[in-house]
């Protein structure tokens, strides 16, 4: 006889929506400032590791045979 089956459902730890405390504009873009603005997330991205994946094969190589028309 199988083990007992278990459902665990993926909302299980679901959080709904809470609006956030309004902040003071001036503070966020000062913040934003202080942490180097939309060039240091742009660096952020820059800097991540290069993917080791192989590029993918031409999907329209066979296509004609290898031949162009």
């Amino acid at each position: 006889m199988p083990s007992e089956l278990r459902y665990t459902s993926s909302l299980t730890n679901y959080k709904g929506y809470t609006d956030q405390a309004v902040q003071s504009w001036r503070g966020a873009n000062d913040r934003v400032g202080q942490v180097g603005g939309w060039r240091a997330y742009a660096k952020e991205i820059a800097e991540q590791p290069a993917s080791n994946a192989q590029p993918a094969a031409d999907p329209h190589a066979g296509h004609h045979k290898g031949t162009q028309r």
